[in-house]
């Protein structure tokens, strides 16, 4: 008879449960009577609170299933070469979860995190020329699924573009941690159907970064042939000389949502009426104010910006112990440099119900402030700040831009001139 199979779950290298799957396919996940007794211990998920000692397949699947790659290429990658099914999340997490998005890591049995020996010192570098080989691999793994068994095979990255993580040396060279010692940063090659999006996601995260929010810190470089964005990971810290892992979750994975459901407009997926009351759940006080308006600005910008892949894996939030915060934005990027000028913009969330940019109103947007506990006055400053400033933010992150590369590409010019045609913006020569 087959049995279950488990996989223990370690918090930046402290046991804090049990993965069980059944020969069906049942999931579970079961919290250690000793991490439920660590005073405010951190939970797995909000989808999971630690006040239940088991959850269930509907929380734990989605959970799951969210700190793996959206690409069924590159799920089919990875199961061909582990000899296991795409669609088996916990199988996958057997072979590449001791390095995923957040504090987590997944691992056999009676098997210590490596973590818990605070041996976080152990980085093979790598060259230039490698990198590039491994960028080379991960396109073609997500366009095509071409098997490749790479270094850093124990590594998960959630997202639909391909990407790879690596650990920054000091000298600012790349490397393969070998030990308990996790990636830092996230690098994604300009590939896809868009042109030069790295360059168009830079140009969105500095003006978000100029209009007052905090996003992901990310530069642009180039790697062998490939133009490539490279993000700092929020989740990962410093501290006395060890490198530790921070929790955090997608707003998917808090609502026990499929990735696969994503998008309300496409998937009737997370809209404002969940992560709202999601915010406004949040167990202190405090968090729930910050965390409402830190969301509504957000989502405010998006909006205004024309940032037409704003779904609710697209944001996240930080968890220690029973505090929740909003963690910094990624994945920004407008579509005005696509943009025509004329066909419409639908937009990943609705705005009271209407996903078309072009039938949005200011006041639409004011009004949706309510539903994230924002006061009218406040939402008001809200929108007009970002429908009055947003041209002025693009145009002073593309000199910024230009000022390191020397020459841009057209889409930057493309972004920075039709961002003025959005309809919801204030450019300084209409004012």
């Amino acid at each position: 008879m087959v049995s279950s199979r488990a996989l223990d779950v370690f918090m930046d290298g402290i046991p804090c449960g049990r993965v069980e799957q059944t020969p069906t396919g049942n999931l579970t996940f079961r919290y250690s009577p000793e991490y439920q007794a660590v005073p405010d211990a951190t939970p797995l998920s909000l989808s999971m609170p630690l006040a239940a000692t088991s959850h269930k397949k509907r929380a734990v699947l989605p959970f799951l299933q969210g700190l793996l790659p959206d690409s069924d290429g590159a799920l089919r990658t990875i199961a061909r070469r582990f000899g296991i099914s795409p669609s088996n999340p916990f199988a996958i997490l057997e072979h590449i979860g001791a390095d995923v998005a957040g504090a987590l890591q997944f691992m056999q049995p009676d098997t210590e995190s490596p973590d818990g020996t605070l041996s976080r010192s152990t980085v093979k570098p790598v060259t230039e020329s490698d990198v590039a080989g491994m960028l080379d691999h991960v396109v073609a793994e997500y366009e095509d699924g071409t098997p490749y068994n790479d270094a850093a095979g124990r590594f998960s990255l959630a997202g639909a573009q391909p990407k790879i993580a690596l650990h920054q040396l000091p000298n600012g060279g790349w490397g393969v941690p070998s030990d308990a010692t996790p990636t830092t940063h996230i690098l994604k090659p300009a590939a896809g159907n868009f042109n030069r999006l790295d360059v168009v996601e830079q140009l969105t995260m500095r003006a978000a970064a100029l209009l007052g929010l905090e996003v992901a810190a990310s530069e642009l470089t180039t790697i062998g042939d490939w133009d490539v964005f490279v993000t700092r990971r929020y989740d990962r810290r410093l501290n006395g000389g060890t490198w530790h892992r921070i929790h955090q979750e997608d707003l998917c994975q808090a609502l026990s949502v499929s990735p696969a459901k994503k998008y309300q407009h496409r998937d009737g997926g997370p809209g404002v009426s969940d992560i709202a009351p999601l915010a406004r759940s949040f167990p202190l006080e405090e968090d729930r104010r910050i965390a409402g308006e830190a969301l509504y600005r957000a989502f405010v910008f998006n909006t205004v910006a024309g940032c037409t892949d704003a779904h609710a894996k697209n944001y996240s939030v930080l968890l220690h112990g029973s505090s929740v915060h909003v963690a910094p934005l990624y994945d920004l990027a407008t579509y005005a440099p696509y943009w025509d000028g004329e066909s419409g913009i639908d937009l990943a969330m609705s705005v009271k119900g209407e996903y078309r940019l072009q039938r949005i109103s200011k006041q639409m947007l004011i009004s949706t402030g309510v539903q994230f506990g924002v006061p009218v006055d406040v939402a008001e400053d809200i929108v007009a700040h970002f429908s009055g400033h947003m041209v002025e933010a693009f145009d002073a992150a593309r000199d910024e831009l230009q000022g390191r590369m020397g020459s841009l590409p057209k889409v930057a010019d493309d972004a920075a001139s039709n961002v003025r045609k959005l309809p919801l913006i204030v450019s300084p020569d209409r004012r």
